[in-house]
């Protein structure tokens, strides 16, 4: 999600005078998770159940459930709704703060339609114009920060193994994916897939952004549906993204390029974008992205900007304490594809959420000295954007933010639990794994012996 930053101040002023809580992205956004039948807008909340009886009435259901109009009139009124609270984390802190919220208001699919929202009545059912959809759990990798409920390969080791044990609880504890009914639904025989497929000819005629997330969806039939449909109608006036690992079989990836090359090339789309998630360079993201060849990753991606120059890339960076130390590095790599790979056509992209749970893979557990190594970074993202401008302003206001919400006060215990965690859940990721942290992150070496220190003598 892009927007046009120039415009932030006056989107802001305008959403803040309909309520101060007001976000567009409560109506034009949603994401919806038919693998499990959950549905949330934006990205930030968590999920909330579908409820088949609503579904079985309306199928747009999917986006306009009982439960989001209730918090759509919260925000209208004046209320800030508890589920969106890491927008008030970042608008609490000191200063004027960018959170999300603010950041949503200046993105095309939202600023066009601030008066329309504005003025519709709170239970008014609504076509979004950004729809994000998971239709399978089906993945081959198992990211540190990921879950069971959206990586099959994730499922068969907790499966097999268990949970991870930590300070205080079991982390992965499929009771709990089970008690908070996540348990991804078959594929073939899922009523949520159903019911989007009956909305989808509706829906198709409002969209302007639709993406499509997993799993790993190169790896859904469905996903391949989507484009096959595309092929036979056109949407000329829809931006197409999908996320990949980039990591999948090569006969799949070949479809998919089979595909999408004469999409672009007959204009049936408007733009596309793959994103991608990368969370920092080299080794250490194979370690967060397990199951990730980085310099097979690589050369997928050039392949596809090679013979897709008009479609683009976007890199998904949930930043989380294994990204500093290779942050630089990350940034050079960026810079050097977009040296190469950026025309009048596309920018290679990179967003930067910050990443909020589990506690023991967020930045704010790092020791302070970590805070230096930011100030660093944001210094030479700086610089390089007022150099030559391959680092945008939009990628250094977040890094800002982040620290910011880094040097957030919290509680002893909290801090405590979530820097045993940290030791506890990589010691047995390089059990299970055979993965080595401290040969791949050696500059973390004294990180790693506090919190093993507190595991052991805490």
């Amino acid at each position: 999600m892009f927007g046009e930053i120039d415009k932030l101040e006056e989107m802001k002023a305008k959403i803040n005078a309909v309520s101060p809580c007001f976000c567009m992205a409560k109506w034009m956004h949603v994401t919806i998770h038919l693998l499990t039948g959950h549905t949330h807008s934006c990205y930030l909340p968590p999920t909330h159940k579908i409820p088949l009886d609503e579904l079985a009435l309306d199928p747009t259901a999917l986006h306009n459930t009982k439960y989001k109009k209730e918090q759509r009139r919260k925000m209208l009124t004046g209320e800030r709704p508890a589920e969106c609270g890491i927008c008030w984390s970042i608008e609490d802190l000191p200063g004027d703060q960018v959170s999300d919220r603010h950041m949503r208001a200046v993105d095309s699919w939202t600023m066009p339609f601030f008066e329309k929202v504005k003025n519709m009545k709170w239970d008014e059912n609504i076509n979004p114009t950004y729809v994000e959809v998971s239709f399978s759990s089906a993945c081959n990798f198992k990211c540190s920060y990921c879950a069971p409920n959206v990586s099959t390969s994730w499922m068969e080791e907790v499966k097999k193994l268990g949970p991870y044990p930590l300070s205080e609880y079991e982390h992965q504890h499929l009771g709990w994916i089970r008690d908070n009914d996540l348990m991804p639904l078959d594929e073939e025989t899922n009523p949520y897939i159903d019911a989007f497929w009956k909305w989808w000819p509706d829906l198709v005629k409002d969209l302007m952004f639709f993406r499509i997330t997993g799993g790993e969806p190169l790896l859904s039939r469905h996903t391949f549906k989507v484009l096959e449909w595309i092929r036979e109608h056109g949407t000329p006036n829809l931006e197409l993204s999908i996320n990949s690992n980039l990591g999948i079989p090569a006969k799949q990836f070949d479809k998919f390029l089979g595909l999408i090359k004469p999409i672009m090339a007959d204009g049936q789309i408007r733009n596309f974008i793959l994103h991608t998630s990368v969370d920092t360079y080299g080794s250490q993201a194979e370690y967060i992205r397990h199951g990730m060849n980085f310099r097979l990753f690589e050369d997928n991606l050039c392949r596809y900007l090679s013979e897709n120059p008009r479609a683009s890339v976007a890199f998904m960076c949930t930043f989380n304490n294994l990204s500093v130390v290779g942050f630089k590095d990350y940034i050079d790599w960026v810079i050097g594809l977009r040296k190469r790979f950026n025309n009048e056509h596309r920018t290679v992209l990179l967003d930067i959420p910050h990443l909020q749970g589990p506690l023991h893979q967020s930045a704010r557990v790092l020791t302070p000295d970590y805070h230096e190594r930011m100030e660093d970074l944001i210094a030479y993202m700086q610089r390089r954007a007022d150099q030559d401008g391959l680092v945008s302003k939009a990628e250094v206001m977040k890094m800002e933010r982040i620290l910011e919400w880094m040097r957030s006060p919290m509680s002893p215990h909290e801090l405590s639990k979530g820097q045993k965690d940290f030791y506890l859940f990589f010691r047995e990721h390089d059990r299970r794994r055979g993965t080595d942290f401290l040969a791949t992150f050696p500059e973390m070496g004294e990180d790693w012996e506090h919190c093993e220190s507190l595991v052991n003598h805490g």
